[in-house]
């Protein structure tokens, strides 16, 4: 639980250096707190981290959409600082370090992992935003 309060200040942190407004860098803080608070439990109950990613993106997308549309804000503002507690920045260092170190079997699967990662990453986004929009026109279109 203390990790998740940390991925929060996080992202919080984050958010001042990108200047998210006062008014909404709370509620980015919030959605870097949940979205590894989601990868911690999904990795927990034994899954692989790429499945945690894609978990963690699934919820953070949702919670910004639905922040989005409360606060009219773009959803971008309550993504992408809430990202950055979940990159998978330590296998992408551990990748490059084992080709550093000439160990190219391990800097596959480094890389493998890293990549799968960051695609389960893009991958919850993008349903997320996709499925948004279709929502959103769907209701347009009903009024």
């Amino acid at each position: 639980m203390k990790n998740v309060l940390f991925a929060a200040i996080a992202a919080t942190s984050i958010g001042i250096l990108f200047n998210v407004q006062r008014r909404n860098l709370l509620f980015a803080g919030i959605n870097g707190g949940l979205g590894y608070l989601f990868y911690s439990i999904t990795v927990a109950k034994g899954f692989e981290s790429y499945v945690g990613m894609l978990t963690a993106s699934i919820a953070m997308s949702v919670f910004a959409e639905i922040v989005a549309r409360l606060r009219k804000a773009p959803a971008s503002v309550f993504l992408a600082v809430a990202l950055i507690p979940v990159v998978p920045g330590g296998a992408m260092f551990r990748f490059v370090l084992s080709l550093l170190e000439g160990d190219y079997e391990l800097a596959f699967t480094y890389g493998i992992q890293t990549t799968l990662e960051a695609g389960a990453l893009a991958i919850g986004i993008i349903v997320v935003s996709s499925f948004t929009k279709v929502l959103i026109r769907k209701f347009k279109q009903g009024n």
